[in-house]
């Protein structure tokens, strides 16, 4: 950990370090060029000086946060978010880019919201495993872990982590029990229980939560990883793994967490394993079924909204079929002249089959050739592959294999 002496808020003063949030931020091409230049016209500013000052003197002036109730993909399950906007939102954000000195607290296994880790390096430690087929894993996931985490609990390990930093604790404790926040209709209501998920400091209480669990894992199981509500343990044989699955409920217990039965599973040696988005079978990493069919449903719904348009704003069949294209190439590749991490440029550095690529390949290509005849018979194949191309169709497993890692 680096010295902490004078703490974040001063830390953050320093031109230095606020150049080096603004370079970062910058390099993860997730913010649109305009909010960019918004945030770093704060940063830059004597105003975020005055800020910084008023938060060591003890004035936390931060409004209560909007309230959104986002949905889980198509389920029916809802994830709450909580979240400032403007100034407040990119002094949150600055604060949490200074939490990254406290990194050397965590385990080596536990993969999220790291300064120099992030899932793909879960993903990769998994394939350098020697014989994944020998063991017997554990998969278990958090149920609205977030929403579940009680401030009372956590604040005592905060209280440590930050005894040399009390300014820093005393804006986590404001911001934790303080329990007010905005809905959609702009009343003032009482908080959900848990730590203001999505917000930008509460990553931090997501990897804390869990610190006890991880030092005892990477102890004593052959392999573990976490990434945030998500954990997969590995054991020699069947009554290891049943400790430790017992392990994780007592210590769930006692921090009013629940599995999510859904997701917890103990797997046969040598059994497909799925984690965050991906499938592990004998060495072969791919797509999981679940995150390519939320894909496939998406192309799916957009087709048939763009059958409809044809009729409603007498597209003519190529019009509607380009519209398709650029749609799959959005979801594949991200905008023309966007920043945004692309859905390709994350599954594309880790994976290393085209097996679900080839199957979505085809799909978008049947579903183009759908809203360009109206209908699967056979006539859709009059539009052949060389004409998908000249609109402008970016195959998946061609694009792969020139992916450059």
């Amino acid at each position: 950990m680096k010295n902490n002496a004078n703490g974040i808020f001063d830390r953050a003063a320093a031109v230095e370090i606020r150049e080096d949030f603004l370079s970062s931020r910058q390099k993860q091409n997730n913010s649109k060029p305009e909010k960019y230049d918004e945030m770093a016209s704060y940063i830059r500013s004597s105003a975020v000086e005055n800020d910084l000052n008023r938060l060591k003197r003890g004035e936390f002036f931060f409004s209560a946060p909007r309230h959104f109730r986002i949905p889980k993909d198509f389920s029916q399950r809802k994830r709450d978010i909580y979240v400032w906007y403007g100034t407040e939102k990119y002094l949150l954000s600055l604060l949490c880019y200074l939490l990254r000195d406290y990194d050397s607290i965590f385990s080596p296994c536990l993969y999220s919201f790291r300064s120099k880790m992030n899932a793909h390096d879960f993903i990769r430690k998994l394939l350098r495993c020697p014989d994944t087929r020998k063991y017997y894993i554990v998969k278990a996931d958090i149920s609205s872990y977030a929403s579940s985490i009680v401030p009372e609990q956590i604040l005592p390990q905060l209280k440590k982590i930050f005894q040399n930093d009390p300014g820093m604790y005393s804006l986590y404790e404001f911001l934790l029990l303080r329990r007010e926040c905005i809905e959609r209709d702009g009343s003032l209501v009482k908080c959900e229980p848990g730590i203001l998920g999505g917000n930008p400091l509460s990553n931090f209480l997501m990897n804390v939560c869990l610190m006890d669990l991880d030092t005892y894992y990477e102890c004593h199981a052959p392999l573990y990883c976490r990434y945030s509500d998500d954990l997969i343990i590995f054991a020699e044989n069947r009554a290891e793994a049943e400790r430790y699955i017992s392990f994780f409920q007592s210590v769930l217990k006692e921090k009013h967490l629940t599995v999510n039965p859904e997701k917890m599973r103990l797997i046969e040696p040598g059994e497909q394993v799925d984690i965050l988005g991906y499938s592990l079978n004998q060495g072969i990493l791919d797509i999981a079924d679940h995150s390519r069919q939320k894909l496939l449903r998406k192309i799916r719904m957009h087709s048939k909204r763009l059958i409809l348009a044809k009729k409603e704003r007498h597209l003519t069949d190529r019009e509607a079929a380009v519209q398709m294209t650029v749609y799959c190439n959005n979801l594949f590749f991200g905008k023309a002249g966007s920043n945004e991490l692309s859905w390709s440029r994350w599954i594309f550095p880790v994976i290393n089959t085209i097996a679900s690529l080839k199957e979505m390949d085809h799909y978008a290509q049947e579903a183009i050739r759908y809203v360009y005849c109206g209908s699967f018979s056979a006539k859709r194949y009059r539009l052949r592959y060389r004409d998908l191309q000249k609109m402008g169709y970016r195959s998946l497993v061609h694009e792969y294999y020139h992916f450059e890692r």
